[in-house]
């Protein structure tokens, strides 16, 4: 009788063994799984490859902003003016460094930035635009800088 409660025990431990085995298992296969699909993720966002060319001009504008917002915002509109390969702007200096191509015109993202509500030394914000940026955005209302 001992010898049969030994076996069973024996037995019922060996599977619960197994299935910790196996739930360990998965658990570490899945974090892998999430870790590395996390760090390609954020690694293809932050490679960003800009081709100069000899003869592509780097241009600066004053633009007003407030925030990693406003950077955004101000980067993709100048990002989607022809001619303009690369657009970083600063939030504490308020420069916005432009590099393009010959046909890249500085008049012409001045223009888009003001649509978009952003005053530069170019062109004046346009009031619609203004008014539709988030109120922490709004630079001529007294925000003040922030992340």
């Amino acid at each position: 009788m001992l010898s049969l409660f030994t076996f069973h025990f024996t037995f019922f431990t060996f599977k619960v063994m197994k299935s910790i085995n196996q739930i360990l298992l998965s658990l570490v296969l899945c974090s892998s799984f999430v870790i590395g699909l996390t760090s390609h993720t954020s690694a293809q966002s932050t490679s960003t490859a800009t081709v100069v060319v000899k003869g592509d001009q780097t241009r600066t504008l004053y633009v007003a902003g407030v925030c990693e917002m406003c950077k955004a915002r101000i980067e993709s509109t100048a990002m989607d003016v022809s001619g303009v390969k690369k657009a970083e702007w600063d939030v504490k200096t308020d420069t916005l460094v432009l590099v393009g191509s010959p046909k890249m015109d500085l008049q012409k993202v001045a223009d888009a930035l003001a649509k978009a509500g952003y005053r530069s030394e170019l062109s004046k914000a346009d009031e619609k635009g203004y008014n539709k940026l988030p109120a922490c955005c709004q630079y001529d209302s007294g925000a003040k800088k922030h992340d």
